[in-house]
């Protein structure tokens, strides 16, 4: 049962609601795999670039996300920095605090970040395919039970060993990307959102599955015959006579159905749905691919690249060619992780999981499939084996209370309100140079801007320029993204990375949440189209069906009619 008025702290510390990448309560299935494998990879990221956090602590509470930020040598009760001097008696004395203040400047010594993408590239990725291929591969319908249970074991230890390597790249992430628009800022005064749209190109797989998409229109251009199977209104039909066929087509059909529809697609939850599941969606990309082109990137880039670099003083424009050479080089790692990872393997285990589910619905334990992601990982084995761990009416109440709530329903604190991190200027200068990289990359992955009660105006942060008149689509719920037609602007909470599958469709993209480094304004930037984030209101004001005039270059919504 979920007693919205009771909010535990779940330990000591102040927890803030998790507000960008969860948008409802959380599937129980994703409560249990979830927080020990994030928390792990914030541990080890942490640690291994010498940054002054333990981590930060995820736990569940109600089903709802928190956070709590673990500082090094700091009580778990602590509700901020301690003051000044005692900070730097801990810095010169406490074990830890040394050896990572040793390691940070070993880290921008030697660009350790190179040898985590040298991993990355040359060990994980690889393993990574291997693994994942040969389960997605698998056929769950034809497995007797014990080889079944072996499987879904398996996808769920994938799936946590997934989230686990994409917390473990954090550092690698952000922070050549953060030191870079830091000394941008101070050279130049512009804010990030004039500086990002150097990165457009550098994240080729925020594009999605484009290579296999690419592949599949090549294909049907040379096959005429192909190009009238697209005529058809039922989208299911459609894509098994693509993948049906024998030739060039069918081959690379299958291939961009495979690559684009098993990834989870609507967020990261077991509970969120993969694009195989929104034929319509698979088929209107295939469409829009045949009709589309991309414009013209590199020179867009190399334009205003030379004109930032005329802004920055003469003395500096070495160092920010090679800084800004350190952030393209990593920059990809963030969506990467995300892509070939965790939205793999997340939708790899969500197959397993409904074939579970349906098996249970056979049973009669279970009203629908797809209410078996509100099992844990030791329920549903143990009820495939004819146990009795929760009740379909309780699963079935379980997936109602997700679906019918908000993140607005929890509070945005327990335990307190955070105060914040120490000023840099209290650390030695690697660490503060650690610390203002980092933060300004967490503030423009997290900030909404503030709205108050009766503002009826719509306007956030410009996270991809340009401006565009369309179709407001508005996408509150996974299943609302099969509504998406050719040219729509869509209006959501956030997206995950995975929403890159709508981007050839899209012709802008409104946010409530998240800032210009968010997934929705990385894949905005990457596909060229305008992008307003963290509007914080957009989908309380802006109605399905408008048409509104986005500008991406300002961070101005405008309400048409």
């Amino acid at each position: 049962m979920h007693d919205m008025n009771r909010f535990t702290p779940p330990g000591p510390g102040v927890w803030e609601r998790e507000s960008v990448h969860t948008m409802r309560p959380i599937s129980r299935a994703h409560a249990a795999v979830f927080p020990d494998a994030v928390n792990a990879g914030f541990r080890w990221s942490m640690k291994r670039y010498g940054f002054l956090l333990e981590g930060m602590e995820f736990q569940v509470v109600n089903r709802y996300i928190y956070t709590c930020i673990r500082p090094v040598g700091a009580p778990k009760g602590a509700k901020g920095p301690p003051p000044k001097l005692i900070l730097k008696l801990m810095l010169l004395l406490h074990p830890e605090m040394r050896r990572r203040l040793r390691r940070i400047r070993e880290v921008w010594a030697t660009k350790a970040w190179r040898e985590d993408v040298a991993i990355w590239d040359n060990e994980w990725k690889p393993q990574i395919l291997r693994e994942n291929t040969e389960l997605q591969r698998v056929d769950v319908a034809a497995l007797d039970l014990d080889a079944f249970i072996t499987h879904l074991e398996r996808c769920y230890d994938t799936a946590a060993r997934a989230v686990y390597r994409h917390h473990s790249l954090n550092g690698t992430a952000l922070l050549p990307l953060g030191d870079f628009l830091v000394h941008v800022k101070a050279w130049t005064g512009l804010p990030p959102s004039e500086v990002l749209p150097l990165f457009r190109g550098s994240s080729r797989v925020s594009q999605g599955a484009v290579l296999e998409l690419d592949a599949l229109v090549a294909a049907m251009q040379s096959n005429p015959d192909a190009m009238l199977l697209l005529a058809g209104s039922d989208a299911a039909a459609v894509l098994e006579a693509l993948t049906a066929r024998a030739d060039e087509v069918g081959k690379t059909a299958r291939g961009y159905v495979d690559a684009a529809g098993i990834r989870i697609a609507t967020g990261y939850d077991f509970a969120d749905v993969s694009l195989a599941e929104m034929p319509e969606l698979l088929v209107e990309n295939i469409r829009s691919a045949l009709t589309g082109g991309s414009g013209t990137t590199e020179n867009d880039v190399a334009r205003r690249e030379a004109a930032l670099r005329e802004q920055v003083p003469s003395e500096h424009r070495q160092q920010f060619d090679e800084l800004l050479a350190e952030a393209r080089y990593t920059y990809r790692i963030r969506d990467e992780r995300a892509y070939l990872n965790d939205a793999w393997a997340c939708g790899i285990a969500r197959k397993a999981i409904l074939e579970a589910g349906r098996r249970l619905v056979a049973a009669g334990k279970l009203h629908q499939a797809d209410h078996a992601v509100e099992l844990t990982p030791a329920e549903i084995v143990s009820m495939l084996r004819g146990g009795n761990d929760r009740t379909a009416d309780q699963a079935a109440a379980d997936a109602l209370f997700r679906a019918t709530h908000t993140i607005h329903d929890a509070p945005e604190h327990l335990g307190g309100t955070p105060a914040g991190p120490p000023p840099p200027e209290w650390l030695p200068p690697a660490a503060a140079r650690a610390e203002r990289a980092i933060g300004i990359v967490l503030g423009e992955m997290f900030v909404t801007r503030a709205t108050r009660k009766g503002d009826f105006s719509v306007s956030g942060f410009a996270a991809s320029p340009g401006e565009i008149v369309g179709t407001a689509r508005l996408v509150l719920d996974p299943h609302d993204m099969g509504r998406i037609q050719k040219g729509d602007v869509l209006i959501t909470r956030a997206t995950a990375p995975s929403y890159n599958a709508l981007l050839p469709l899209l012709s802008g993209i409104v946010t409530d949440r998240g800032g210009t480094l968010s997934h929705a304004a990385v894949v905005a930037r990457e596909y060229g189209i305008p992008a307003v984030v963290g509007c914080g209101n957009a989908t309380e004001l802006i109605k399905d069906g408008m048409r509104v005039r986005v500008n991406g270059t300002t961070g101005a919504v405008e309400i048409l009619a």
